[in-house]
């Protein structure tokens, strides 16, 4: 389907990812209060009651004891009431001032609330359910409801006008460092809507001095800044002790800088926990907000385990006019992406992932459980042997690894090991095992143990995740996280792996395993959770299990028969390619090229001297190059630059395009001078891509190929092939405008490979026909053509199991996307195509 303009598409884009509201900066959890501590003293000094009175920005913090009926300022003999009775006089003469008020109390809750509702302030106060979020300071102002209390202390019994802080804010301390997995220990931390800094008149700064002077002031400034960009928060009250009209300058440098923020939403909610490549990586709650330093471009990545982002990264130029708010659309992922390894053990050690796989073991045995049914059994001195770690794809990577298990001896003084390797070293001994009876996340110097203690005779589901951005190594028991800890290096063993044993000291399992599945990247615990209730993963399409039993004998019974056939076809293809001259142009990997342009699969730039310059292209700047180059391959004068704004800089005000583009256009006339190749005209309108010097592009060069009017021959089938094979034009990349030229691209593409396909089946190329079979799929995954190429390549190679689980697994997606049953068996599918061929 064609979209109506660029322009349409551009802005339907802004309106899906995008959302705009009104008023966003009046909401209270977007502003920013001092918060003045008031003892016995301070109640008779004029000055500060005046600096309190005169800026709306300034809030109360009180220590109070009590006494009978009576609540008090913390050792003093002054009423709480008759703090509460200035504070009232003072939101009287000022009808838009708003007072957070923070209690420190130990005692019952209910005592204080009555202490204050027979106050003079009683009808002057607001209470927020937990759950809900904050309104506007316009509704507080409308409401007449201006006095927010927050407690904090040892308490008994809950308020219905105090907000106990730990459920509403995220709170720090600047007087001394804490570590993020402290701050962030409970899951829930990061996701308060409030953000609060304690301690901030102790904070260190660089200058030893009694005073607050002017060149500390950046000291200050900076901590905010750099926590607010930690925690993707606002600080919204930042306690200074007595000391408030020092820091009379904190709120207006804070609000000087503009922000990022927005939401990011799953299906009906914010997401609890949100990282962000900024290039460190971030943390924030499904509401976020990030600061904007003078001049700098902003580019945040959101990521978060179990789901993919859509857009995948939001991009700030200094020049760029800011939407009120962002909306990032959290996806969740299907629990058999990123699937490496799924052992069901139903009487096998068949992995149904690599079906094709061999695996063997010493002194295991499958066992039949009253809970669970068949299970793997791993008495001491037992393992399996299941290979390589790449071959799961786990080295340098994020991973989980999670299975039921039953214990029959946990050792009180040992490991019971579930998986490992006998390596030795620094991040590549891997032990996932009980110590002690722990759950026990090992890498080799490099590890992680819970508080949790495991019993004998009783099935537990273990997950262990491995977070590689963060370096965040946690277990999960019974779906429930139980544990983990920050900053730990990956993974880089590469001795084989074991299930039931690990270390050389020979730890075993000593008891029973199920459902044991490896993934290369974090799961969320959503999925975990899901995991620990048993949800079926569906490696494969789902089989009948009796079919499945069926199948097992006839298996064993012809193997010895299929072994036969499979080593005379593979001699008979060796045969052939001795005695055939075929074109090897497949197996010949692309170079290195010295000014080389790679649009098809990951972008990448070559300069003159064979370097990669990739990454001096920021967003934009590639956006406009690589718009420019398409452009121009298809149209010899280039883009119109009405154009160029109305694509690349939609939304933004009209004054401000000409400028960003000048700007943009002359950083990328800088990169492309090492080249040495190619240069930006601007030519009566047009932005040109002329080509001055030896250069090679594989988008030019299949574009080429695309237009020769009599058709491509053999050989040039197959360099268009080298060209595109590498993945989709672009790939990773969202761009709307790009949305009409990966149609046409991926069309032409399909085309040509079919001939393509089509001439190897002629030349009985196996090998050959799958790959493209599986380069068309990657372009269009419901391509009757593809499949039907794959299902003769898995004929010829004598693999009709393979050759039935690809038409299974094309009748899953068929069906996903159309919402109704493929119209053909496999019998009549193989029919339908042969016909066509003839």
């Amino acid at each position: 389907m064609n979209k109506p303009s660029c322009y349409i598409g551009i802005i339907f884009t802004w309106m899906s990812l995008f959302l705009t509201i009104s008023s966003s900066a009046t909401d209270f959890a977007d502003n920013t209060f001092l918060i003045a501590n008031i003892s016995e003293n301070d109640l008779s000094n004029n000055r500060l009651w005046s600096f309190v009175e005169a800026n709306d920005w300034v809030g109360i913090e009180l220590e109070i004891d009590s006494t009978g009926n009576y609540a008090y300022l913390q050792n003093s003999a002054i009423e709480m009431t008759a703090v509460l009775d200035q504070i009232r006089s003072i939101i009287d003469k000022k009808e838009s001032k708003i007072v957070p008020i923070f209690i420190h109390f130990d005692g019952n809750i209910h005592f204080l609330d009555s202490v204050i509702n027979a106050s003079s302030i009683s009808d002057r106060i607001f209470y927020l359910p937990q759950g809900e979020t904050w309104p506007s300071i316009n509704y507080l102002v409308q409401a007449n409801r201006r006095i927010i209390f927050f407690v904090e202390g040892n308490t008994t019994n809950e308020s219905r006008i105090l907000h106990p802080v730990k459920n509403y804010a995220l709170e720090i301390s600047a007087s001394q460092i804490t570590p993020n997995s402290v701050i962030l220990s409970s899951e829930s931390n990061i996701n308060k809507e409030l953000f609060k800094i304690n301690d901030f008149q102790n904070l260190p700064t660089g200058v030893v001095s009694n005073r607050l002077g002017k060149n500390q002031v950046p000291d200050y400034v900076n901590f905010l800044l750099d926590s607010w960009t930690k925690y993707g928060k606002k600080p919204n009250f930042i306690s200074v002790g007595n000391a408030i009209i020092s820091f009379d300058f904190l709120v207006s440098q804070l609000n000087s800088f503009n922000d990022v923020k927005g939401q990011v939403r799953t299906v009906g909610k914010n997401l609890e926990r949100v990282y962000w490549k900024n290039p460190e990586v971030l943390i924030s709650g499904g509401k976020f907000s990030f600061p904007i330093r003078g001049g700098e471009e902003v580019i945040l990545s959101p990521f978060a385990p179990g789901y993919s982002m859509t857009p995948a990264q939001l991009i700030v130029t200094a020049e760029m006019a800011l939407p009120e708010e962002y909306s990032v659309l959290a996806s969740p992922l299907g629990l058999n992406q990123g699937l490496t390894a799924n052992f069901n053990f139903d009487g096998n050690l068949i992995d149904n992932v690599n079906p094709e796989q061999k695996y063997t073991g010493t002194n295991y045995s499958f066992s039949q459980d009253i809970d669970r049914g068949t299970v793997l059994k791993l008495p001491e001195n037992a393992q399996v042997f299941i290979g390589n770690p790449e071959l799961y794809k786990l080295p340098n990577s994020s991973f989980t690894v999670s299975c039921f298990v039953k214990f029959t001896d946990i050792l009180e003084f040992g490991d019971n090991a579930i998986l490992g390797n006998n390596e030795q070293g620094y991040r590549r001994g891997m032990h996932l095992v009980l110590r002690s009876g722990h759950p026990y996340f090992g890498l080799w110097s490099n590890d992680f143990m819970s508080e949790e203690v495991l019993k004998n005779n009783t099935w537990f589901h273990l997950t262990w995740r491995y977070i590689i951005e963060t370096g965040q190594q946690a277990i999960f028991l019974n779906g429930k996280y139980v544990g983990g800890s920050d900053g730990h290096p990956p993974y880089s063993g590469t001795s084989d792996l074991h299930i039931g044993s690990a270390l050389s000291n020979g730890a075993s399992m000593r008891g029973y395993i199920d459902n044991l599945n490896i993934w290369n990247r974090p799961l969320g615990n959503e999925e975990i959770s899901r995991l620990a209730l048993d949800e079926e993963i569906l490696a494969l399409p789902e089989k009948d299990k009796k079919q499945r039993n069926f199948i097992q004998p006839l298996y064993i019974g012809f193997s010895l028969l299929i072994l036969l056939v499979f080593v005379l076809l593979f001699w008979v293809m060796i045969i052939r390619r001795k005695t055939k001259n075929h074109y090897q142009g497949f197996e010949v990997q692309k170079p290195s090229f010295e000014n080389h342009i790679r649009l098809f699969g990951d972008f990448q730039v070559m300069n003159d001297k064979g370097e990669d310059i990739s990454s001096l292209f920021t967003p934009k700047v590639k956006e406009l190059f690589i718009y420019i180059l398409i452009g121009s391959v298809r149209n010899k004068m280039g883009v119109p630059i009405s154009d160029v704004d109305s694509c690349l800089w939609a939304g933004i005000q009209d004054r401000k395009i000409a400028n960003n583009r000048a700007v943009t256009l002359n950083k990328l006339r800088k990169i492309l001078v090492q080249l040495n190749a190619i240069e930006i005209n601007s030519n009566n309108g047009f932005l040109q891509l002329k080509v001055s010097g030896n250069l090679s592009c594989d988008y030019l060069e299949a574009f080429k190929l695309c237009t020769i009017p009599e058709g491509m021959t053999r050989k040039q089938l197959d360099t268009f092939y080298l060209l595109v094979k590498d993945g989709s034009l672009l790939k990773g990349i969202d761009w709307p405008w790009l949305d009409d030229i990966r149609g046409f691209i991926g069309n032409q593409v399909m085309d040509h490979l079919l001939k393509l396909g089509t001439y190897l089946q002629k030349e009985n190329r196996i090998n050959e026909v799958e790959k493209v079979a599986q380069r068309m799929l990657d372009y269009d995954e419901l391509s009757e053509e593809a499949v039907s190429l794959q299902i003769w390549a898995h004929q010829q190679a004598n693999n009709l199991y393979l050759a039935k689980f690809q038409f299974e697994s094309f009748c899953t997606r068929y069906k996903k996307s159309m919402g109704e049953n493929y119209g053909m068996n496999f019998n009549e599918f193989i029919e339908e195509h042969a016909i066509k061929k003839n």
